[in-house]
């Protein structure tokens, strides 16, 4: 009678060996070892066809630099895999401070890319760990996290590094802030005319002990717009390595009407669930608003309002169906149409899960 071995440890390498003594054949065993050992030779093929994203270092560290440098960082990365990468994006946590320089688009089998990055320190300050996002295909996880550390060191201490005003209602708020600057060296710092790149804001810089300390003022200039008003502060200095400060002022009136949260984020690919996003339209408005309707520019998802508090508040959910596919470009608009003189369309972006505040999935 013939004997077929078929055990595991005759394997080599996800393909089986075949040992038979042959006396008589049996072909209902040969047929079903043939089945057998194209179904492992298959499996084989599927494990080392998927795409694997690597990293050569996932912590970059710059050193230590002078504030107001650009710092440029790079990741070298390789596809492991043997199927095709795909990299859908990469995603700054500081869009302010940082630029995505260039990704590859796509890496084949064991072939090599880098992620260029340009990091700005004007409103740095200290110990610094900014994290990039890159979003792939690869099966182990859509989404990688890469570190940018280092230390970037001023001669003149600012407290706080920012200018942020309390939210406004009005926009003819006029408010003021301070910034208290502190010479950190052994040397006098003189510094001398403040301004801003917007009209919005005032700047002017007060003497407390002569090149020691200082006090920037910066006021709110009315009328301002609605959303986020923004502006640069630079100062002039007599320091011939830092020349010039910057500190960035931002000052928020809340508009009448406002979406939360402000867009929608979606995970690139083909939904295998349905999928329900929800969000709120506030109505501050003073004068009467009536919601005339909604409408979205792409097809598939569905909008329904499942709240309404006239004068106060309107929630909806977005429906997105099972098979819905996410194309890495999709740049959808979902438009609510209202009788608000000065905000009678409202947008409210849906977007890709990528360039987003970290932590969102569907």
């Amino acid at each position: 009678m013939d004997t077929l071995d078929l055990r595991p440890e005759r394997a080599s390498h996800g393909k089986f060996e075949l040992t038979m003594n042959t006396t008589k054949t049996g072909s209902s065993v040969l047929v079903a070892f043939i089945f057998l050992f194209a179904f492992q030779t298959r499996l084989f093929a599927e494990k080392n066809a998927v795409p694997v994203l690597h990293v050569e270092k996932e912590t970059v560290d710059f050193g230590k630099v002078i504030v107001g440098r650009e710092v440029t960082v790079r990741f070298d990365i390789q596809n492991k895999g043997g199927g095709k990468l795909l990299l859908y994006d990469v995603a700054a946590s500081c869009a302010e401070c940082t630029t995505i320089l260039s990704h590859p688009d796509k890496l084949d089998a064991d072939e090599k890319g880098v992620i260029e990055v340009k990091l700005f320190t004007a409103e740095l300050q200290g110990s610094v760990d900014r994290t990039l996002s890159v979003y792939s295909n690869d099966p182990r996880g859509s989404r990688r996290i890469l570190h940018i550390t280092g230390n970037v060191w001023s001669p003149l201490e600012l407290r706080p590094h920012y200018i942020y005003f309390p939210i406004m209602k009005s926009v003819d708020s006029q408010k003021e802030l301070r910034v208290e600057i502190t010479n950190t060296t052994e040397g006098e710092i003189v510094l001398s005319k403040a301004r801003s790149s917007s009209k919005k804001f005032r700047a002017t810089v007060l003497a407390g002990e002569e090149g020691e300390k200082y006090t920037l003022v910066v006021s709110t200039v009315p009328p301002l717009e609605f959303g986020n008003n923004k502006g640069l502060i630079t100062i002039d200095t007599d320091y011939e390595e830092l020349p010039t400060i910057q500190i960035s002022a931002t000052a928020k009136v809340r508009p009448p009407l406002e979406f939360s949260p402000s867009r929608i984020y979606l995970k690139a690919g083909v939904l295998t669930k349905p999928v329900r996003k929800y969000f709120r339209l506030s109505i501050r408005s003073k004068e009467p608003v009536e919601i005339l309707g909604h409408s979205l520019n792409i097809a598939g998802p569905t909008v329904e309002v499942t709240e309404r508090k006239p004068g106060r508040y309107v929630r909806y959910a977005v429906f997105f169906p099972e098979g819905f596919r996410v194309d890495p470009g999709l740049d959808a608009v979902l438009t609510v149409r209202t009788t608000h003189g000065q905000f009678s369309e409202l947008n409210l972006p849906i977007q890709v899960y990528a360039n987003f505040p970290q932590g969102k999935k569907n």
